[in-house]
């Protein structure tokens, strides 16, 4: 083996467990349309005692974030759907964070119950995303 005197790192380098903060990464809606072909991504929310539409912003095997018309309260248990090329996803949740776009809101949902089938689908778009 050649000798490697010399070698060094010329900047600090500390590992990230996860990215962004996250514990999963998430693919925006850009990048969902581009894997499907297609335009907004519809899903609907399902909240006491009513079902809203919505749009999907982004989305992980944790979590997702979807546009609505209102907003909502947080900490608000929810229940999200929304069809995936041929998957169809479901799942409850809870919403963590809102923010005001415009005249829209940004819901942001952490998952509470992600079918095992789902989850792998999801981790298999992001990979999908890697790849292509």
């Amino acid at each position: 083996m050649p000798s490697l005197e010399g070698l060094s790192v010329d900047w600090d380098y500390t590992t990230q467990d996860k990215i962004d903060n996250r514990s999963y990464s998430r693919l925006d809606a850009g990048s969902l349309q581009q894997l499907f072909e297609t335009g907004a991504i519809p899903a609907k929310l399902a909240i006491a005692g009513e079902t809203l539409d919505a749009r999907l912003v982004d989305l992980s095997k944790g979590g997702a974030a979807l546009s609505l018309d209102r907003s909502l309260a947080i900490g608000q248990p929810v229940k999200t759907g929304f069809l995936l090329g041929p998957a169809k996803i479901l799942a409850k949740g809870t919403v963590r964070h809102v923010k005001q776009d415009g005249d829209r809101y940004i819901i942001g949902i952490q998952f509470a119950a992600l079918n095992e089938g789902s989850a792998d689908y999801i981790a298999g778009l992001y990979a999908s995303k890697v790849l292509f």
